[in-house]
């Protein structure tokens, strides 16, 4: 403790016993507690209130207690009353990029109790009921989503994934996002029928990886809830045909160029193409078209172009022999016999 600090604390304890000698005139023998039992009604109590109110609250010379007049006033208002003590807090949350709202203003009491708690942090519900407080229209949109994230809703809530103070990363995060994901998505994950790939271990292998990774996970992926399989932001086809219309594939064109889907023939549009011939086009528009994940993985590959060793059709693990040339590649596949391409014909 600095010289500072420790003679403004020796002044303050002076202040307080001139106070109780001379000025404070206490009308009952009773103690705080024995009118403001309410106080202390929880199974938590804040370390002042279980030793002594005056930490607090500062006899003010009026008598008390009486109707409708205050005898005490706060020895600080708002956060700085809560930093008198946890100075080291104040430090950590607000010399960071990012804070939360409530401690940006210091509304300290807009998550915590003051006295107690059945909450070892002194909060006045659990997450996310008490982040609903304020983000009810988050509470709103996880509640009618056919799909919803696990760690939004099992214990802990919100703060499985955010801090409630502050953080040196957007959305007040604990970690980076791809490594904050990857923190849960580290080991095969099974939901009701269906099964999540150990994406951290399929990433770490590929050679390949998709480059949307590289803005995150959420660049597709809702990380609440959503409507659509795989939290995805919007629909896309769950099965290995789809008519090959733009709107079908909206989550790759937020990326990718539609022309590789529009254009039957083109010089810029893909490099999947025999010369002119936009072989995307020939693959994808059409009823019956073939959706992307026919040929590529999602996240990452030991072959470049995000092509899979196998491709999931329907109970069968489908073989893609595929070689990458200098201006083209060769295809073997469930699907055709040997195909070769070349962009200069």
């Amino acid at each position: 403790m600095g010289l500072r600090n420790f003679i403004t604390k020796v002044l303050f304890i002076l202040f307080i016993i001139n106070l109780q000698l001379h000025a404070q005139e206490i009308t009952t023998e009773k103690t705080c507690v024995d009118c403001h039992s309410r106080t202390v009604k929880n199974k938590i109590v804040h370390g002042p209130t279980a030793t002594d109110c005056l930490i607090c609250h500062i006899p003010n010379g009026k008598k008390h207690p009486v109707e409708d007049e205050e005898g005490f006033t706060l020895l600080y208002e708002g956060a700085a009353l809560c930093y008198s003590c946890h100075e080291e807090a104040r430090d950590v949350y607000l010399e960071v990029k990012y804070i939360h709202d409530p401690v940006k203003k210091g509304d300290c009491m807009e998550c915590h109790e003051v006295h107690s708690s059945n909450d070892s942090n002194l909060i006045f519900a659990k997450s996310p009921d008490l982040c609903y407080f304020c983000h009810d229209e988050l509470e709103s949109f996880i509640k009618k989503s056919k799909i919803v994230h696990t760690p939004a809703t099992k214990e802990g809530g919100c703060v499985n994934c955010h801090s409630p103070h502050s953080s040196s990363i957007k959305k007040i995060l604990l970690k980076n996002e791809k490594a904050l994901c990857l923190e849960c998505h580290n080991e095969t994950i099974k939901v009701d029928k269906r099964e999540i790939s150990n994406i951290e271990k399929l990433i770490r292998e590929s050679e390949f990886k998709h480059e949307a990774l590289d803005d995150g996970c959420t660049v597709c992926h809702n990380p609440h809830a959503s409507e659509n399989l795989y939290l995805l932001n919007v629909p896309y086809p769950t099965k290995n045909y789809a008519e090959g219309t733009e709107e079908n594939y909206d989550l790759c064109f937020g990326c990718h160029d539609a022309d590789l889907l529009l254009l039957e023939k083109t010089k810029y549009a893909t490099e999947f193409r025999n010369g002119e011939q936009n072989l995307h086009y020939i693959h994808i528009n059409k009823k019956k078209g073939r959706t992307c994940v026919n040929c590529h993985s999602i996240h990452g590959s030991s072959r470049d172009h995000l092509v899979p060793e196998t491709v999931k059709f329907g109970s069968w693990d489908m073989p893609l022999k595929y070689i990458a040339t200098e201006q083209g590649g060769t295809c073997l596949s469930g699907c055709h016999k040997e195909q070769s391409y070349s962009r200069e014909l």
